[in-house]
């Protein structure tokens, strides 16, 4: 007798919350797996796309509660198309050893705690290639002062796009790529290193997009990425790639995943749930809450020992880092 209540609120929840619920989560999550390369505002919901998973999590639990298989099916089937951008992304293969450590961070402009912090990661860490983004004149004259680095980036593309690559490879060439622009306030343009590898060159790009705040952004973004791609490929014939930089594209995005296929390049961090990079400074506090849009990605013939997140150091986001194992020929 007195279970009768509790069903009669179970029953209430199924039809006002549950039901609803799976049937909306499964037609927006679909919305943006199938339309996120067409429309700005779907393409955005892929910075909270592991929060949007969450939420599908959430919805199975009360469906399960309610033991409607109608409801449990649905809520199954919105997290399985939920997932499918992070299981689409190619990643590289796996590598026993590593020869070549590259770091990227994005410094931010606003960044009060000063390059001492930063300095002292690069020497624990001891990365090989370091890539930088809103760096500024401050930040670059200070780790050139710290003698970490024999080689290094022009100053004329730190000033350009506030772009910065400290290397202990030789830099052979360095070359800023001229896209066509669409948008009438375009200007940011992937910078390319060709590097000394023993004789035999390795091509390194540091991105920078625009971050996609309003359409025209989003779609500068876009060609930015594309542009880069067409680049890449023609690099591939020579020898092996790795790009590294904040590309304001989350792992989630269609053109994340795009670009990957379009240079024929793999990404060197694995599985679904990847850790925050770029993160809000408010929440801090609580969590690292935010988005995975610093990225590392390699080319075929380059298989990666590990990838891993560094230290907080006073920027909104936190360094990536990647160990690589390199093709001896």
């Amino acid at each position: 007798m007195q279970t009768t209540p509790r069903r009669g609120l179970v029953a209430l929840a199924y039809r006002v919350l549950i039901l609803p619920g799976v049937i909306a989560y499964l037609f927006a999550v679909s919305v943006v797996v199938l339309a996120a390369d067409r429309f700005w505002l779907v393409d955005l919901l892929t910075f909270a796309w592991p929060y949007v998973v969450t939420i599908g999590a959430l919805f199975l639990v009360g469906a399960l509660v309610t033991r409607r298989l109608k409801a449990i099916a649905m809520a199954l089937l919105g997290i399985g198309v939920a997932l499918i951008p992070a299981f689409d992304v190619p990643t590289a293969r796996p590598a026993r050893d590593g020869g070549l450590k590259v770091l990227t961070a994005n410094l931010f402009v606003g960044n009060v705690e000063g390059p001492a912090g930063f300095i002292e990661i690069l020497r624990r860490e001891k990365p090989d290639i370091v890539v930088l983004e809103e760096t500024t004149r401050v930040w670059d004259e200070a780790l050139s002062a710290a003698g970490l680095y024999p080689y290094q980036s022009s100053t004329e593309s730190r000033a350009r796009d506030s772009l910065k690559v400290f290397s202990r490879l030789p830099i052979r060439a360095e070359t800023e790529l001229k896209r066509a622009f669409t948008e009438e306030r375009a200007y940011k343009q992937p910078l390319r290193l060709e590097l000394d590898l023993g004789g035999k060159p390795l091509f390194l790009y540091a991105f920078h997009p625009e971050t996609p705040r309003r359409p025209w952004q989003w779609r500068d973004r876009n060609a930015y990425l594309s542009a880069a791609a067409d680049a890449v490929k023609g690099d591939l014939e020579k020898g092996p790639v790795i790009v590294a930089g904040d590309w304001n594209t989350p792992t989630w995005s269609p053109f994340f995943r795009g670009f990957l296929r379009q240079a024929g390049l793999a990404s060197t961090a694995g599985g679904w749930l990847q850790p925050v990079t770029r993160f809000s400074m408010k929440l801090v506090a609580l969590a690292y809450i935010g988005a995975s849009i610093d990225h590392i990605v390699v080319s075929p013939d380059i298989s990666v020992r590990a990838h891993r997140i560094g230290p907080a150091f006073g920027s909104n986001h936190l360094p990536v880092i990647a160990e690589l194992s390199l093709p001896e020929s």
